[in-house]
């Protein structure tokens, strides 16, 4: 609080001049992404005279975090911060955050407005940790031309493992000297796809019902599950139908704009910009499982977190932009102009997303995914404090078995048991 002295009709009279509450909030979107947060924080701002939202770039996910975990619980730590998917449980267990759900008990916020699937990911043990903020899910993008061309309906997407690896067989296109001119599907060496899989045939990742229920994971459950994802993957990869790129994700998706895949799995995300640089229709289907029955996709992206290093005014303040964040008109904007979808369901009744959503139809699919997700601890995916070592083993083994130079039965038991050790040696540190 400041005093100011004003001179009126020649009397001096002390004003106070009431500060803004600063709200410091850090996020790892870049470029257009960047952009489109900088927007609502700025419209945020000028929407009232109260609270100032300062949002700085911190880099990746990774770097993010990384970097929070050097100061937190310090008065040098951001008041919001945003975090992906699988830093939850650090967050969770960090003892330097204060649970969303405190702020919706006390502002009797209506939390049914937002997507059921969202707030099941973000609970723990019944209550929400973090706010779902930049939403998105597994999906499968598909070459509609290219399905005609092979004798394909290009409005059926196909579901199974077996109806993929058919299908991918019959996309594949070959020239008169044997060699590929077009491979029908491809796989980005990404463990969160392992995940979705697991996910989709209603599996656990690690034990303890992934984690879900409040005690510590021990090691992770797949090791009955994955060889069939596999030895799917591995017979396509071995016939020709199937390839990879690697682990960069613009690869795959610039051999499928310039028609070197018929199809591949993508993050919802990258809907829109696959479409844009697409000179064919695009089409999009669920993620595929074993049995071709739908059961649930895991939520991807990212949610927001408030920490109590801050002053309980500041993270109040850090609330109600929380709550700006993921209002109906925002999120319609947000979704729009990323690819996201929106968390809250009151988005869709917006004329402007409804004129979206005519416009990229194959946006209905991620939509539709996340709607018709079957609740569930498979479903919610995992609570593992050393996620991303994790998931970095799982990209090795994906790597090792499109190398298939290693049988499947190696890979996986490599994969456990490298898994294992890391969990178990974070429970020991952490005990």
């Amino acid at each position: 609080m400041n005093l100011k002295k004003m001179v009126v009709l020649g009397l001096t009279v002390s004003t106070v001049m009431f500060a803004k509450e600063k709200v410091v909030f850090w996020h790892s979107m870049s470029g257009e992404l960047q952009n489109s947060l900088n927007k609502i924080v700025n419209d945020y701002n000028g929407s009232q005279s109260n609270i100032e939202v300062e949002a700085i770039y911190q880099g990746s996910y990774e770097e993010t975090i990384a970097k929070f975990k050097a100061i937190s619980g310090t008065k040098e730590a951001p008041t919001l911060i945003q975090m992906n998917d699988i830093s939850t449980a650090f967050m969770y267990k960090s003892g330097a955050i204060t649970p969303m759900e405190k702020f919706i008990k006390n502002d009797n916020f209506d939390a049914n407005r937002l997507e059921d699937a969202l707030l099941n990911y973000y609970r723990i043990g019944g209550e929400l940790y973090s706010m779902p903020f930049n939403s998105s899910t597994a999906i499968l993008i598909y070459n509609k031309e290219a399905f005609k061309e092979a004798g394909l309906d290009p409005n059926t997407p196909p579901k199974s493992y077996s109806e993929y690896a058919e299908y991918s067989k019959k996309l594949t296109k070959k020239n008169s000297n044997g060699s590929i001119d077009r491979y029908g599907s491809a796989m980005i060496m990404y463990g969160w796809f392992i995940e979705q899989f697991l996910a989709n045939d209603n599996k656990l990742y690690v034990n303890k019902e992934n984690g879900r229920t409040g005690e510590t994971p021990t090691e992770v459950a797949y090791k009955k599950d994955l060889p069939e994802i596999l030895e799917w993957l591995r017979k396509m990869y071995k016939d020709g139908s199937a390839t990879s790129y690697g682990r960069e994700w613009d690869s795959t998706r610039t051999a499928f704009a310039s028609g070197k895949v018929a199809m591949y799995l993508d993050s919802s995300a990258g809907i829109k910009g696959i479409i844009k640089n697409s000179n064919f229709e695009v089409g999009t289907g669920f993620i595929p499982n074993s049995s071709g029955e739908f059961n649930g996709s895991v939520v991807g992206g990212a949610s927001l977190w408030i920490t109590n290093s801050a002053a309980d005014s500041t993270q109040k303040a850090a609330w109600d932009f929380v709550k700006y964040a993921v209002s109906k008109d925002v999120q319609s904007y947000w979704s729009i102009n990323t690819g996201y979808y929106p968390v809250n369901k009151e988005s869709y009744d917006t004329v402007e997303m409804k004129e979206n959503m005519e416009k990229y139809p194959q946006f209905k699919t991620a939509v539709a995914e996340i709607k018709e997700t079957k609740p569930s601890f498979a479903t919610q995916g995992a609570i593992l404090g050393v996620f991303p070592e994790v998931r970095e083993k799982v990209v090795e083994a994906m790597e090792n078995n499109y190398e298939g130079k290693i049988t499947v039965d190696k890979i996986v038991d490599k994969v456990v048991n490298d898994s294992d050790r890391i969990i178990q040696r974070y429970n020991r540190i952490n005990k």
